[in-house]
């Protein structure tokens, strides 16, 4: 399990971050204490859980949020001195899933966490479409393997998007890049393969699902 800490107080950071490590031995934990970096980080990798704090440094936590909600689902945690009306309802509008103020006891933090985990590891069937071991749902970006979670970026959840909509039909590289980089993309076909790759390593159990078909592209098809 990959998680982000943003949260520019470091003793606070470095709590929450001793406190889960406590409870989830195995997590992978990225801490960043700037906003312009947290923006950064939620651009280029993706994670399991993200703990949010609204005052940054350079970029808010709001918009940080707002950046994740681009491209995911992935379950958000906000936490905040600004403890107002205005400001939860502010978070729960970009689609966060809880919002804790400060000061906050690290214990009900994690009780937190393993509520939302919870919940998205045992949504409801009737809110997902299936396909074989892939439980999705394009509103809300949200995709689950095994009924584990699992956070595609942009250009993921486009190619994840254009297979499963499309089941059995094969794209040629060239295809790809015109339908999910754009007619104008004038980079290299094996721009292709590479987010192939990466999307098969998120499917984990589902990754045969993206077949290769020898000499033309690729299909998805269980």
């Amino acid at each position: 399990m990959r998680i982000l800490i943003v949260e520019d107080e470091k003793h606070l950071n470095d709590l929450l971050h001793d406190y889960i490590m406590d409870t989830y031995p195995n997590a992978l934990i990225t801490q960043v204490y700037d906003g312009l970096v947290g923006r950064q980080t939620v651009q280029t990798q993706t994670f399991d859980l993200v703990l949010l704090d609204v005052m940054l440094p350079h970029v808010g936590g709001f918009e940080i949020g707002a950046e994740i909600r681009k491209h995911s689902a992935v379950p958000i945690l906000m936490l905040s001195a600004l403890s107002d009306e205005e400001n939860q309802l502010k978070g729960y509008a970009l689609g966060i899933d809880d919002y804790i103020a400060k000061p906050y006891s690290p214990k009900i933090v994690l009780k937190k966490i393993e509520a939302v985990l919870s919940r998205y590891q045992n949504e409801t069937p009737d809110t997902l479409s299936t396909y074989g071991v892939i439980h999705y749902n394009f509103e809300k970006y949200k995709i689950l393997i095994d009924k584990t979670p699992v956070s595609l970026n942009k250009k993921e959840w486009e190619l994840f998007t254009l297979f499963i909509q499309n089941i059995g039909r094969v794209y040629t590289r060239e295809d790809l890049l015109n339908l999910v980089w754009g007619y104008d993309y004038f980079g290299y076909d094996r721009t292709v393969d590479t987010h192939i790759k990466r999307l098969r390593q998120k499917l984990g159990s589902a990754a045969d699902y993206i077949q290769t078909v020898y000499k033309s592209g690729y299909k998805f098809e269980k």
